[in-house]
């Protein structure tokens, strides 16, 4: 396959869902996979994710619909970037978008990218607290978080990564005034997503990927390269529309779930991992409050947390 416009022929030729079995899409991807990633494991993810692929396109005339290349070129980026297809994984939805296959980041696709880098070694999920829970805050970094149930007002949300095995970690907790900011530079400020059934707050799965969002993409994390000879193609990806309410369905076809709401949570302690002592301190938050930006702990130096102003992120 050596002329762009025989690929073209081919794909063009070729049944949307029978395209990532083709041979030189299938030696792309492993070279792509193989090329970006210490783990050299482009066949297996090959195979997995040719799967998940043709029952996504299965399940939606729309994207059967696409242009061909389109399809191409979200399943050749799912390599370069070490995505699962696969929708349980919540990394990325393959959805239709001006007649175009693209791929929609979610969560877990900003999370992948730190990991690709090697900058951490896991994320937890995040969470939302709300009002009338027990939490607390002490330098940047979540000590206590008990949920109570007594309310469905929105008023923090948090997130942890895990930065190695010795047990470091970097949190990075965010207050309502956060999230309104965000919100005055959505062009769909007033969206089902930002005004969640008219409560005033956000749909809690959208906005637990807003999180998600700007943590990953803080200024603090170094930016990653992909080598010169892995295909890279523009306008593929694309983040979370904040104009579309936050629904998996479409990417679930076989196993359809309703407009999320909030998922039940037993209540939780999270110690510091370098002081056992939980409880309020000088520097603490109290229920309904959070210290915003980044806190990280290391085990190793003995001097306590170190405190990251969070960097305005712009989306």
């Amino acid at each position: 396959m050596n002329s762009q416009n025989s690929i073209m022929q081919v794909l063009k030729d070729t049944a949307p869902a029978a395209i990532a079995e083709l041979d030189f899409v299938r030696d792309r991807y492993v070279q792509n996979y193989n090329a970006c990633h210490r783990e050299k494991v482009g066949e297996l993810m090959y195979h997995r994710n040719v799967i998940h692929f043709k029952q996504i396109l299965a399940g939606s005339d729309k994207l059967r619909a696409c242009d061909p290349f389109s399809l191409y070129a979200v399943f050749a980026t799912a390599a370069v970037n070490g995505y699962s297809l696969d929708p349980q994984d919540d990394e990325v939805y393959i959805v239709p978008r001006d007649g175009k296959a693209v791929l929609q980041r979610q969560a877990g696709a900003y999370v992948r990218k730190l990991k690709r880098s090697g900058q951490i070694l896991d994320a937890n999920k995040p969470v939302l607290v709300y009002q009338g829970d027990t939490y607390q805050v002490q330098n940047g970094r979540v000590i206590l978080h008990v949920e109570n149930f007594q309310s469905d007002i929105i008023v923090a949300g948090y997130i942890r990564f895990e930065l190695d095995s010795t047990g470091r970690d970097l949190y990075a907790t965010y207050r309502r005034s956060d999230w309104e900011s965000w919100r005055e530079k959505s062009q769909m400020k007033d969206g089902p997503n930002w005004n969640h059934r008219g409560a005033g707050q956000p749909q809690p799965e959208f906005l637990k990927t807003k999180i998600t969002l700007h943590a990953c993409k803080a200024k603090h994390w170094a930016i990653g390269t992909t080598p010169a000879n892995v295909e890279q193609f523009t306008d593929i990806e694309v983040d979370v529309d904040d104009s579309q309410p936050v629904d998996r369905a479409h990417a679930l076809q076989a196993h359809p779930i309703g407009q999320a709401t909030r998922p039940f949570q037993t209540a939780q302690q999270i110690p510091s991992t370098s002081n056992p002592q939980v409880g309020p301190s000088p520097g603490g938050v109290a229920a309904g409050a959070s210290a915003n930006g980044f806190a990280q702990e290391s085990q190793s130096s003995g001097k306590g947390s170190v405190s990251f102003e969070d960097p305005e992120v712009s989306f």
